[in-house]
This record gives structure tokens, sequence and C-alpha cells, in this order.
């Protein structure tokens, strides 16, 4: 995350615009409050699918035979050899 923060916010600080070490703390917070909403709602999402996966064994079965029918092509595709 350092690595990123130190070769891409700083492409978006103009130094005519005022005070450096400002803009790139607004982007860095910027940058983590996008990435905590974005976090957050994956999070949501994924506990009230869990919670409909864990109600319904028909969705669960339909999910088990998707991976499946997933698992069995890429078998498949390795045992044929592809160049």
């Amino acid at each position: 995350m350092i690595f990123f923060n130190v070769a891409f916010l700083p492409q978006f600080v103009n130094p005519a615009l005022g005070h450096t070490v400002g803009q790139l703390l607004v982007l860095g917070l910027t940058l983590v409050l996008v990435g905590l909403a974005v976090d957050a709602s994956i999070g949501l999402i994924s506990g009230r699918l869990s919670s409909l996966l864990r109600r319904s064994r028909r969705v669960a079965r339909g999910l088990n035979v998707f991976s499946g029918t997933v698992f069995a092509g890429l078998a498949a595709r390795l045992a044929v050899g592809s160049d």
C-alpha cells in the first residue's frame, strides 16, 4: 500500500496549488475512505449472501453444481493440454 501511494498519488499533486503535503494527505484520506466504503459494502453483502446460502439448500446445491462444472471444465482443459 505504501508503494502504491508513493508511486501513484504524487501524479495528482499540483505544486502550483500550494501545500503539497496537505494535498497528499487529502488524497490519502480519500483513498482510505473509499476503500473503507467498498470493503464495508462487500462485507455487508457477503453476510446477507451467507445467510441466504444457510437457509436455502436449493441455492447451496446450485452453487455446488456450478462450482463442480467449472472445476470439471478446468480439469478437462488441463487434461487436453493447451500449447
